[in-house]
């Protein structure tokens, strides 16, 4: 091959490269599913639809028009709960990115509720503000729990604080709610996953490693993340207790603003009855 060719070749690879990770996987925005199944999620909660949305950092390179349009696309998918994990801003030490991105997330639709937590970038923006916007917002879950009822079935879903900034066991959150039931704990970091408790969790839903944004092809490892436990990724792993621990790799970008075979995403999560053998 000529040199010449060799180079444009070289060229427009990087290009593509450059285009795929700077644009389509950042902005080009999936709704993938993930099936849940447990004997302990009830009949009448079988195909029962958890939006999830973390990691939006709102700001550079993120602004509102996007944000708005996440949003709405989020909405089409019709969720019966909608679940906010927080890191909904970018910078440190600046309030004028709380304060508008929590115009917004209200904006947000789900048929039975909307629930929201906070993550270390919002308690680095502001801490006392950001915990006084999402109290105000009427739809905080931090510090405590919510029943969704099905006729006379129900699950429950608990809030934790951030695991960086804002711990909060879990026991004294769970302690009651009857452990017979399906119990959600909505977390921002899934170490949240890790710490001492008795009271046992179905589910854990966390955001905050971004997937790693950088994924390398086949081996699906991720050189950074920002978690201890370097099986908190992407998608469905087990904690140190052996519970459920979703991962969402979630919308925004951390330290480079790009994402390599790890787009964007906000997961649907279908919960789904499983019978007992």
């Amino acid at each position: 091959m000529p040199l010449k060719k060799f180079f444009k070749l070289i060229f427009i690879s990087l290009f593509i490269l450059f285009f795929n990770s700077f644009v389509c996987e950042r902005y080009i925005v999936r709704f993938p599913i993930y099936e849940i199944e447990s004997s302990k999620i009830p009949k009448s909660f079988d195909g029962y639809k958890i939006a999830v949305v973390s990691d939006l950092h709102y700001g550079f390179l993120n602004p509102e028009f996007w944000i708005r349009y996440m949003i709405e696309s989020t909405n089409q998918q019709n969720p019966d709960l909608i679940v906010g994990l927080g890191d909904y801003v970018k910078k440190r030490n600046f309030d004028d990115e709380l304060i508008p991105v929590w115009k917004l997330l209200p904006l947000l639709k789900a048929k039975d509720k909307e629930v929201f937590v906070n993550g270390n970038h919002d308690h680095w923006a502001n801490h006392l503000l950001s915990l006084r916007l999402l109290e105000e917002s009427k739809k905080s879950i931090r510090n405590r729990t919510l029943e969704i009822h099905r006729g006379n079935e129900k699950i429950i879903v608990g809030g934790l604080g951030d695991f960086w900034e804002d711990h909060i066991p879990i026991d004294p959150i769970f302690k009651k709610t009857d452990r017979k039931q399906f119990r959600i704990a909505i977390a921002h970091n899934p170490e949240s996953a890790d710490t001492p408790h008795t009271e046992s969790i179905d589910l854990f839903i966390a955001g905050h490693t971004h997937g790693g944004q950088v994924r390398i092809p086949f081996l699906h490892l991720s050189p950074i993340l920002p978690v201890q436990n370097k099986t908190y990724d992407l998608g469905i792993k087990h904690s140190l207790f052996n519970e459920m621990v979703f991962i969402s790799a979630g919308i925004g970008w951390s330290i480079l603003p790009i994402r390599f075979n790890c787009p964007a995403e906000v997961p649907i999560l279908i919960l789904r009855h499983k019978k007992e053998k």
